[in-house]
């Protein structure tokens, strides 16, 4: 999901010869380096070269230029200990060694010690979300940033000088539950024009292939989609295919769900991580099916949308914003399997385009 480098001077406005911060030691795999790695591509090409840019990364190998300095710090990664020193004792020295004018921290939260002017990019949809996790269901993790975390965080936030985030409804539970000010929050929608998304576009058929791009974590909500499945074809859904970019042995709950898959008799594949590409391809001959219930913006909806292809989504407020308008796209309540799979057989019958 981009934070284009234009909205991002757009909000700093930074002067000639300034400097400004781009702090991510966190980002390491998956979407969170995705984000660091396209918005360091984007300040390599922009053409403006007076302002300078400082990366404060971990993992990353990032070539330095004329304009850009990059600091690596892969040792935090060793434990909590490292990262606890990395925040209180080498930030102080960076900051004294670089002495920014901008702080972007893509991290969640500021620096509590920094005093000029500071962003940070919120991308945590589950310490806002009105679901209660459990330790039980959802694992330690879950559990920990939503009822210790967030506080911590909805403490730097209300310091800070500017909050980003991808949705309105994340604006709004941000000034519901942690009381910041709706000024210091911009809302950045994620900017997919690069992929030339465009070019894919769906067919105009009924089709019995359902697709959900997602990672496996609870409340992905996988298991309301296999039961639903199994709902529809115990309803008289025939010659039918979901596809899933998760694995059967990731973890505890992939598990759960390869066994469930085979106790019903459902016909799943589990692919795994697929390129970009395949996944644009893979929604012009399918239905996106997103049962996930905390999203900061849900980018597979919006790019279902783009390319036309029909969608059934938990109703919830990401997806209503996301959705807001389209003709193909139908709602369930996030957590009944059977009028998910209703709106299945409908899908499958060319009943809802």
């Amino acid at each position: 999901m981009n934070i284009t480098v234009d909205s991002l001077i757009g909000i700093v406005d930074p002067k000639p010869n300034s400097t400004v911060m781009i702090y991510d030691v966190h980002a390491s795999e998956s979407g969170a380096l995705a984000i660091l790695d396209d918005l360091y591509k984007q300040i390599c090409e922009y053409q403006d070269k007076s302002v300078n840019w400082v990366f404060i990364v971990s993992t990353p190998k990032y070539q330095e230029l004329r304009n850009i300095t990059v600091e690596r710090f892969p040792w935090v990664k060793k434990s909590w200990g490292h990262r606890y020193y990395f925040d209180t004792i080498t930030t102080r020295k960076l900051l004294k060694k670089y002495n920014p004018d901008v702080v972007f921290s893509l991290q969640n939260k500021g620096i509590s010690f920094f005093k000029k002017e500071q962003l940070v990019y919120l991308h945590l949809p589950f310490i806002l979300t009105d679901h209660r996790f459990r330790i039980k269901e959802d694992g330690k993790k879950l559990w920990f940033y939503q009822n210790v975390v967030s506080k911590s965080i909805f403490r730097s936030l209300r310091k800070v000088d500017i909050t980003i985030v991808q949705t309105q409804w994340m604006k709004n539970a941000l000034v519901k539950k942690a009381n910041v000010s709706e000024k210091a929050i911009k809302i950045l929608q994620p900017d997919i024009t690069t992929n030339q998304i465009g070019k894919y576009r769906d067919a105009e058929v009924a089709r019995k292939t359902f697709f959900y791009p997602s990672t496996g974590f609870t409340y992905k909500n996988h298991l309301t989609l296999l039961k639903a499945l199994n709902y529809a074809q115990n309803h008289g859904l025939s010659q039918y295919q979901l596809i899933l970019t998760i694995t059967p042995n990731e973890n505890a709950y992939t598990q759960m769900l390869y066994r469930f898959v085979r106790e019903h008799n459902i016909n799943v594949e589990f692919g795994g991580k697929i390129p970009r590409e395949s996944v644009f391809e893979q929604y012009t001959k399918s239905v996106l099916v997103f049962p996930s219930y905390v999203e900061s913006f849900g980018l597979p909806l919006l790019e279902a949308k783009l390319t036309g292809a029909p969608v059934i989504a938990s109703d919830c407020p990401f997806s209503r914003e996301i959705l807001n308008g389209y003709e193909k796209a139908s709602f369930f309540d996030e957590m009944n399997w059977k009028m998910f799979g209703k709106l299945i057989l409908d899908v499958a019958k060319g009943n809802l385009k």
